[in-house]
This record gives structure tokens, sequence and C-alpha cells, in this order.
């Protein structure tokens, strides 16, 4: 969860250099960006998490 709300924090903060016409673009990759890193970052959690209690 915290390196979501790190790259979350990143995106916001580049996201300001967009130019206004393709902001609604940006910020919809951001978000699936996140969206996707989130799943990521938390099914590999699991998986390590279940292996150290084998």
């Amino acid at each position: 969860m915290i390196t979501t709300l790190l790259l979350a924090g990143y995106v916001m903060i580049t996201l300001r250099s967009v130019p206004p016409a393709g902001q609604t673009t940006a910020r919809t990759v951001g978000a699936v960006a996140l969206v996707a890193w989130y799943l990521l970052t938390y099914r590999i959690v699991q998986r390590i998490a279940l292996e150290w209690l084998k």
C-alpha cells in the first residue's frame, strides 16, 4: 500500500506538466497504472507471505 501511495504522489506531480489537451488521457493512463501496480504488488506480497508461512 505504501508503494502505491508513493507512486500516486509521483503520478500527480508528473501530471502537472502535461498540457491541458492531454490531461484526460494522462489521468486515465495514470489511474490504470496505479491499479495495475497495486494488484501486482498485492499478489507478490501475498505469494511471499504464503511461501514464508509454509
